[in-house]
């Protein structure tokens, strides 16, 4: 079963951050009577024109794990954290353990998640001082989601959650494509037989957690006029549900992508929406897009964001 959460769609980002041009590989389409609005009658097909779910990959069982506060309170926490000038550190926390093992071995020598590029990350932590002044100055507010009116209708997230049954089969196949345009990952970054080997072989998987019986979701963040949809690979792991992002991303990459796709939104800083609730769901976009190796691209009179790689 596909178990839609209630979350509200963000409203129109800028005409300068423009569309995400993201498609699925593996993709779902939504069949047209899924999630009926009861106030309206619409179905969410109706409201988000020709967008699609992905199917969880075999290997994986749907299962209704009453998980969707849970998994809202991971993009809480994870947004949250790029909002704090010293939260590049607990970006990688929120990740799943083998990304957190890898991209802190990826780290040059003397180098730390507090320092990913020698210079005590810098850049990420003026660009954050800019954007918190701005946010202020725009809402009124210190930047804190509610999760009851940031989250709190239909048709900005789908979650579906399910247990692996084996990992055999996830090979090359998770964490499920992100969106990517061209089908370019291509299996690159996803599970290998190696890992798969792993969650046999070690108590409770190793640091892959992927093994028989473990609980996993994808959250798919929904279309709208300026934003392609986005596939987001969760695992639940000790602490709560994680972010599994592609196993080719290293400190630096992640460090970068969040530089870029911060540096975007505070460019266009007189395009963010009216509304604050709608202001925190543009940034939960952005943050989980560069988690997933989606950075937004400002090209001189051209009000468009493609994805680059």
């Amino acid at each position: 079963m596909i178990k839609t959460t209630s979350i509200l769609a963000a409203a129109c980002v800028a005409a300068s951050l423009g569309v995400l041009g993201v498609s699925m590989t593996g993709a779902q389409t939504m069949p047209a009577n899924r999630g009926v609005d009861n106030m309206t009658g619409n179905t969410m097909r109706d409201k988000v024109a020709a967008d699609s779910i992905p199917a969880l990959p075999a290997g994986i069982t749907s299962k209704d794990l009453n998980s969707d506060k849970s998994i809202e309170k991971a993009f809480k926490a994870v947004t949250e954290d790029a909002m704090s000038k010293t939260g590049f550190d607990n970006i990688v926390g929120k990740l799943v353990d083998q990304d957190r093992t890898r991209i802190e071995k990826s780290l040059g020598s003397g180098r730390g998640l507090g320092n990913v590029k020698g210079d005590k990350n810098k850049e990420f932590s003026d660009l954050v001082a800019q954007i918190t002044d701005t946010w202020k100055a725009k809402y009124n507010q210190k930047f804190d989601i509610d999760i009851a009116k940031v989250f709190g209708n239909r048709d900005f997230i789908t979650i579906q959650t399910g247990e692996v049954t084996d990992a055999n089969q996830l090979v090359g196949k998770w964490p499920v494509d992100a969106g990517l345009m061209d089908n370019a990952m291509e299996g690159a970054g996803k599970l290998s037989q190696a890992d798969a080997d792993q969650t046999k072989h070690k108590v409770f998987g190793g640091d892959v957690n992927l093994e028989k019986g473990r609980n996993v979701a994808i959250a798919h963040i929904y279309t709208n006029a300026d934003f392609h949809g986005l596939n987001a690979s969760l695992i639940h792991e000790a602490g709560g549900w994680k972010f599994d992002v592609p196993n080719t991303l290293t400190a630096d990459g992640l460090y970068d992508n969040v530089v870029k796709n911060l540096t975007t939104l505070a460019q266009d800083k007189d395009k963010w929406p009216a509304d604050v609730n709608d202001g925190y769901r543009l940034f939960t976009r952005v943050i989980t897009s560069s988690m997933y190796d989606v950075t937004l691209k400002r090209e001189p009179g051209v009000a468009s964001a493609m994805p680059t790689k």
